[in-house]
């Protein structure tokens, strides 16, 4: 019977680590900006911010992220984009050299 209580247990903390472990990878990751389930193009970055009111985009490709920088409401404004994943790169990946 004793063994029983403590796989049971053991089992729930497992399945209770695995859960936190996957909380935790989801909140690292960057908002969705395209959500399309597949890698997304240098067009579809282009047409989601020219719709979301930017102007003047320049976009260039940096590893597997595309870096926009154009204007919105008079301001210059920029963004990564993962292009694997179409998710906005995470606050702690960013490199502000």
């Amino acid at each position: 019977m004793n063994r029983v209580l403590v796989l049971a247990l053991g089992g729930g903390l497992l399945i209770g680590a695995v859960g936190l472990v996957i909380a935790t990878a989801e909140q690292n990751q960057g908002a969705q900006f395209i959500g399309t389930g597949q890698p997304i193009s240098e067009d579809q970055v282009r047409q989601k911010l020219q719709s979301d009111g930017w102007s003047d985009v320049q976009i260039r490709r940096e590893g597997r992220y595309f870096e926009a920088i154009g204007t919105k409401d008079g301001q210059v404004n920029r963004v990564a984009v993962d292009s694997q994943t179409g998710r906005l790169r995470a606050e702690e990946e960013e490199d502000d050299d």
